[in-house]
């Protein structure tokens, strides 16, 4: 899922289907058993902690994993 930075408007920018795929990871979580459920700025913050912790990339450079 790709969320977008605009340091102009200074926004956090959530595609259409963020909340839906939010509902998904959350209702996996609870049928495993587990406590935890996301919410959208606890999922945004901990998927940007793990970002920065990676190269920043240009849109043209090729992730290699």
């Amino acid at each position: 899922m790709r969320i977008v930075i605009d340091t102009e408007k200074e926004r956090i920018i959530l595609p259409k289907s963020f909340f839906t795929q939010l509902d998904r990871m959350n209702k996996i979580l609870k049928e495993g058993g587990s406590d935890k459920r996301w919410i959208a700025e606890e999922y945004v913050k901990d998927q940007f902690d793990k970002a920065m912790k990676n190269t920043l990339l240009r849109a043209e450079d090729k992730v290699v994993k």
